[in-house]
Protein backbone atom coordinates (compact mmCIF):
# COMPACT_ATOMS: atom_id res chain seq x y z
CA UNK A 1 0.00 0.00 0.00
CA UNK A 2 1.27 3.64 -1.04
CA UNK A 3 1.80 6.33 1.48
CA UNK A 4 -1.48 8.33 0.37
CA UNK A 5 -4.14 10.00 2.56
CA UNK A 6 -7.46 8.38 2.40
CA UNK A 7 -9.77 5.97 4.87
CA UNK A 8 -11.30 2.68 4.56
CA UNK A 9 -14.87 2.07 3.30
CA UNK A 10 -16.75 -1.33 3.02
CA UNK A 11 -13.09 -2.69 3.64
CA UNK A 12 -11.50 -1.02 0.53
CA UNK A 13 -8.62 1.62 0.96
CA UNK A 14 -10.19 4.67 -0.56
CA UNK A 15 -7.73 7.43 -1.59
CA UNK A 16 -8.06 11.13 -0.17
CA UNK A 17 -8.80 13.62 -3.41
CA UNK A 18 -5.91 16.24 -4.21
CA UNK A 19 -6.71 19.21 -2.94
CA UNK A 20 -6.97 21.91 -5.58
CA UNK A 21 -4.48 24.68 -5.89
CA UNK A 22 -6.05 26.53 -8.59
CA UNK A 23 -8.46 28.16 -5.62
CA UNK A 24 -8.01 31.04 -3.90
CA UNK A 25 -8.05 30.18 0.46
CA UNK A 26 -10.47 32.36 2.05
CA UNK A 27 -8.98 34.56 4.85
CA UNK A 28 -10.53 35.23 8.12
CA UNK A 29 -8.86 37.99 8.62
CA UNK A 30 -7.04 39.05 12.44
CA UNK A 31 -8.51 36.87 15.24
CA UNK A 32 -11.09 39.91 17.42
CA UNK A 33 -9.39 42.01 19.13
CA UNK A 34 -5.64 41.33 17.75
CA UNK A 35 -6.25 44.91 15.63
CA UNK A 36 -4.09 47.44 16.50
CA UNK A 37 -6.37 50.46 18.12
CA UNK A 38 -6.99 53.42 15.90
CA UNK A 39 -5.03 55.92 18.46
CA UNK A 40 -1.85 53.54 18.19
CA UNK A 41 -1.87 53.47 14.45
CA UNK A 42 -2.40 57.90 14.53
CA UNK A 43 0.25 57.52 16.76
CA UNK A 44 2.94 55.57 15.01
CA UNK A 45 1.80 57.18 11.86
CA UNK A 46 3.18 60.85 13.12
CA UNK A 47 6.02 59.00 14.56
CA UNK A 48 6.52 57.81 11.02
CA UNK A 49 6.12 61.55 9.57
CA UNK A 50 8.31 63.29 12.27
CA UNK A 51 11.15 60.80 11.24
CA UNK A 52 10.59 60.93 7.41
CA UNK A 53 10.56 65.12 7.60
CA UNK A 54 14.24 64.72 9.86
CA UNK A 55 15.49 62.17 7.50
CA UNK A 56 14.71 64.88 4.35
CA UNK A 57 16.11 67.64 6.75
CA UNK A 58 19.66 65.48 6.85
CA UNK A 59 20.04 64.41 3.22
CA UNK A 60 19.53 68.01 2.34
CA UNK A 61 22.33 68.86 4.87
CA UNK A 62 24.53 66.76 3.38
CA UNK A 63 23.32 66.89 -0.38
CA UNK A 64 23.08 70.30 -1.26
CA UNK A 65 25.48 73.16 -2.00
CA UNK A 66 24.48 76.17 -0.93
CA UNK A 67 23.39 77.26 2.95
CA UNK A 68 20.17 79.37 0.55
CA UNK A 69 19.18 75.30 -0.58
CA UNK A 70 19.39 73.49 2.07
CA UNK A 71 17.71 75.83 4.46
CA UNK A 72 14.17 76.23 1.32
CA UNK A 73 14.49 72.31 1.39
CA UNK A 74 14.72 72.10 5.74
CA UNK A 75 12.04 74.88 5.64
CA UNK A 76 9.58 72.78 3.11
CA UNK A 77 9.90 69.50 4.64
CA UNK A 78 9.29 70.66 8.25
CA UNK A 79 6.00 72.32 6.60
CA UNK A 80 4.85 69.98 4.95
CA UNK A 81 5.64 67.50 7.67
CA UNK A 82 3.42 69.87 10.31
CA UNK A 83 0.49 70.07 7.40
CA UNK A 84 0.27 66.03 7.05
CA UNK A 85 0.26 65.79 11.00
CA UNK A 86 -2.20 68.65 11.39
CA UNK A 87 -4.11 66.67 8.81
CA UNK A 88 -3.85 63.30 10.84
CA UNK A 89 -4.71 65.37 14.13
CA UNK A 90 -7.80 66.38 12.50
CA UNK A 91 -8.58 63.06 11.31
CA UNK A 92 -8.57 61.02 14.66
CA UNK A 93 -10.28 64.36 16.14
CA UNK A 94 -13.22 63.58 14.12
CA UNK A 95 -13.18 59.74 14.19
CA UNK A 96 -13.16 60.44 18.39
CA UNK A 97 -16.34 62.57 18.51
CA UNK A 98 -18.06 60.27 15.80
CA UNK A 99 -17.37 57.51 18.81
CA UNK A 100 -18.36 59.63 21.32
CA UNK A 101 -21.79 59.89 19.75
CA UNK A 102 -22.42 56.53 19.56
Amino acid sequence: MSETDGRFVNGRWVEEPEPETDQIPIETGPAPGSEPRTEDLLADASRSVTKAVDDVVLAARHLFGTPEGREHIERSARKAGSDLEKAINEVAESARRRLERR
